[in-house]
């Protein structure tokens, strides 16, 4: 059974909440393995995430989607054009 699609105001909390965690997750760890994200629509919404904690740290951030989830890894190099984000060790 498919999962019940997000409303717009939830997607809208889950990208932004869901993008702090991430850039904690990959501040402490380097990369994050989500196992339960095999939906193409919560794959879709990820990668806004991934967009977004780009952007928050001032780093490439790289996701890689597969039939058994999704893995997220911090990139080294910052972002053209702009220096390290204040929350970047």
């Amino acid at each position: 059974m498919a999962p019940t699609p997000l409303t717009p105001d939830e997607a809208a909390r889950f990208r932004v909440t869901m993008s702090e965690w991430l850039a904690k997750e990959l501040l402490d760890n380097g990369s994050v393995r989500l196992s339960a994200v095999d939906d193409p629509d919560l794959q879709r919404n990820f990668q806004e995430v991934v967009h977004r904690t780009s952007e928050l740290l001032r780093r490439p951030v790289i996701s890689i989607a597969g039939s058994r989830g999704m893995t997220f890894e911090l990139g080294d190099e910052q972002l053209p054009g702009q220096g390290r984000s204040p929350i970047t060790p």
